[in-house]
């Protein structure tokens, strides 16, 4: 009897031990690296915030996010590398960072190529599989789009016209569209990363840098320059970028909740670009900083059309595909 009790004692303590591990496993958290360039304030970081929020609910704390912002984790290049070679999870990133990787999808940011925010979103949903495809050809998860515009200059000197633009340093993301169209518009362009653009403007070697009301409130670039001339000239996307390799090792019921969140998320994000880059205007008019109305943005658009084509027809077919589909969207 006592040999009896004690093999059923020993066999209930393996079973304990199994539920043990068995619970363990179950409940174990996978934890996603998120890494975003922007101040804790600005609307792409809210929308981090709220993205790694709606995560961890909707899958009941399976999964959690933990956000990096204002550059902690590197620049925008350094962020898309880090999301292909799988050593950050998450990325919001533009062209001088995804870009890199996905350059048919360059033809997306160009200048004056979208009315409105409204337009914006419209094409967004147009062209959804053509960059799903794209991305998922370089290995990358797109979860959806931020957006961001209209860019316009922070600049020590007034912008009131076309011909305002000759000469003017302007600091520039680190990519051949932005230095061209810098150039186009008889600019010179001067890339600098993103963390060095005020120490920039602060020594001279920069005369402006460009950006949506809201990044030149946050980052304060207005303060060297004293003047903000509204040129609107892009708006542009932050693709919502995973490693495909993270995404796909997901359950699928997490990868629908991954999805999801990021979804919500850009919705919550769309609603707030207008009402940030009104509030972002008026803390620079408070500021003391001109605001400057800058006249003819048709001329600018025009002065454009060319290099948007050229830029396309270098990327090649699918570039140019791409770009006429959007052209087409109303």
């Amino acid at each position: 009897m006592p040999g009896i009790l004690k093999r059923l004692m020993t066999i209930a303590a393996i079973g304990t031990a199994a539920m043990v591990t068995f619970t363990s496993a179950s409940s174990a958290q996978t934890v996603l690296k998120l890494g975003d360039i922007y101040a804790q304030t600005h609307s792409n970081s809210l929308a981090d915030k709220r993205f790694a929020e709606l995560v961890e609910k909707k899958t009941n704390g399976a999964v959690k996010v933990e956000v990096y912002l204002d550059s902690t984790l590197g620049n925008e290049r350094e962020l898309a590398e880090s999301v292909i070679a799988g050593t950050i999870d998450i990325a919001p990133s533009g062209l001088s960072g995804i870009g890199r990787f996905v350059p048919d999808a360059q033809v997306l940011e160009l200048p004056y190529l979208y009315r409105d925010l409204k337009h914006m979103q419209r094409v967004a949903m147009a062209i959804a599989p053509d960059v799903d495809k794209m991305f998922q050809a370089k290995g990358i998860k797109n979860l959806g789009y931020l957006f961001l515009g209209p860019r316009s200059l922070a600049s020590r000197k007034e912008i009131n016209t076309l011909s305002d633009m000759r000469g003017l340093r302007l600091r520039v993301p680190e990519s051949p569209l932005y230095v061209g169209f810098a150039r186009a518009l008889g600019a010179v362009p001067t890339p600098i990363p993103f963390p060095e653009v005020y120490t920039s403007l602060e020594t001279g070697v920069a005369d402006a840098a460009e950006g949506e009301p809201a990044t030149l409130a946050t980052t304060k670039w207005y303060e060297p320059t004293k003047s903000v001339s509204l040129t609107k000239h892009i708006w542009h996307y932050r693709f919502f970028a995973m490693n495909g390799n993270k995404f796909n090792s997901l359950p699928q019921d997490q990868q629908k909740a991954v999805h999801e969140a990021a979804q919500e998320a850009m919705e919550y994000q769309v609603g707030l670009v207008e009402e940030f880059n009104n509030k972002a205007l008026d803390e620079i008019k408070g500021a003391g900083v001109k605001i400057v109305e800058t006249k003819d943005l048709d001329a600018f658009a025009k002065a454009l059309v060319e290099f948007n084509t050229e830029f396309a027809k270098k990327l090649g077919p699918t570039a140019e595909a791409l770009l006429q589909k959007v052209r087409t969207v109303q």
